[in-house]
């Protein structure tokens, strides 16, 4: 068997189990974890992972249209289709490669069940595929191995010969569709995907480091686990708060949070003078103590006139980053006159939310007006103020 091709990877995330071990009301994949259904968090993975470039999900009996707009807010432009699974878990996997794109070369297999794969493991278990026809993650165990019959131990073997399998699990494209041919035809049924690629003549199945965190949530106490680590998680959180203003001049451009408002007047400043964008990175330099605006982007430097502030947003949006913090939530209030932001409000958080790498929803942006008190009421410019929360990473 040859190992080649480089396309574009899809992901197939397994998301069919009704998960009756765990005795909920409903499907596994939408029980809640922290504030969000089980499933989200591999959708959320794998589509941040920049060499996925499509994402199949394969749900379970009864919640398809569920699973589609799931898919579609979480795997972020990248869901190639959602496709019910079946009965056994290798049913569900079999009708996730039956619809795998054209141009699709290699495959990663993920269980929902897992939430807490990372990034890393993804990139370690794929790059395990450049001499071999699959990889797999796997932990050494723990625990001495014993082999019984009838309650007595009939043997000890050596436990360094044996890892305890997770998931991703990838693979070349055309060996997976071949050994699950052989598999449908030979009536063999395996408790993961390598048992099927490991039939095949000649095949090759990299072991790499799995990771503890990644661990299935099958039991009440698996989930009561998860649990407790994302409320440990949830609970290392930082405010920021951010202000800015400018006043209005002639001759330039009304920037808002890097959107162009139609206007008579601009805003004075070294950069574009991108009054709303300015204060939530403040706000954002602030939670994680790295200084403000002017520290890292001085108006005395060349290098920033005319800039887009929104390119400012986001460096500092990598510097949050770089830091081990997640954006959460963003809050922000215009205080101005004039002209009136609701018809751009939208347009406005769309912005933001792509230069901040988060969603929509996660961004506020509001706006008041003075009364006629005050620079702001006598229309000589903009002020705003933004609060910001992140969380540990």
């Amino acid at each position: 068997m040859n190992v080649k091709g480089d396309g574009g990877i899809t992901a197939v995330i397994v998301a069919g189990g009704e998960g009756l071990r765990l005795g909920q009301d409903q499907p596994k994949p939408l029980i809640s974890l922290g504030s969000r259904p089980l499933v989200t968090y591999s959708l959320e993975t794998f589509a941040k992972f920049p060499a996925v470039s499509r994402i199949i999900l394969v749900c379970g009996k009864g919640w398809f249209n569920e699973a589609q707009k799931l898919g579609e807010r979480w795997a972020q432009g990248k869901l190639a289709t959602v496709v019910p699974g079946g009965k056994e878990r290798s049913d569900s996997v079999r009708a996730g490669i039956t619809c795998l794109p054209k141009n699709c070369s290699k495959v990663a297999i993920h269980d929902a069940a897992r939430p807490f794969v990372t990034a890393d493991l993804i990139e370690k278990v794929l790059k395990g595929l450049r001499h071999c026809h699959g990889a797999v993650p796997g932990l050494p165990l723990a625990d001495t191995l014993r082999r019984h019959g009838g309650g007595i131990s009939t043997g000890t073997p050596d436990r360094s010969q044996y890892v305890l399998s997770q998931t991703p699990q990838c693979f070349h494209r055309q060996p997976l569709e071949e050994a699950f041919r052989r598999a449908e035809l030979d009536g063999f049924s395996g408790t993961d995907d390598a048992a099927y690629m490991e039939r095949l003549p000649g095949a090759r199945i990299a072991i790499v480091e799995g990771d503890p965190i990644n661990f299935k949530i099958t039991t009440p106490d698996d989930l009561r686990r998860a649990r407790a680590m994302m409320e440990g998680w949830d609970n290392d959180f930082r405010v920021g708060e951010g202000f800015d203003a400018h006043r209005f001049t002639a001759g330039r451009k009304l920037i808002l949070g890097g959107v162009e408002i139609p206007f008579e007047l601009g805003l004075h400043g070294h950069s574009d003078a991108d009054v709303l964008c300015h204060a939530v990175g403040d706000a954002l330099l602030g939670a994680v103590s790295l200084g403000d605006l002017g520290q890292h982007f001085p108006d005395s430097d060349p290098a920033y006139e005319g800039i887009s502030s929104l390119k400012l947003l986001e460096r500092i949006c990598d510097m949050v980053a770089e830091r081990g913090y997640a954006i959460h939530s963003v809050d922000s209030t215009l205080v101005l006159q004039l002209p009136k932001i609701a018809p751009h409000r939208d347009l406005i958080r769309t912005s933001l939310a792509k230069a901040l790498k988060i969603d929509v929803d996660q961004i506020s942006v509001k706006a008041t007006t003075t009364e006629g008190m005050g620079p702001e009421g006598r229309g000589e410019g903009i002020t705003c103020r933004a609060v910001v929360l992140v969380r540990k990473k």
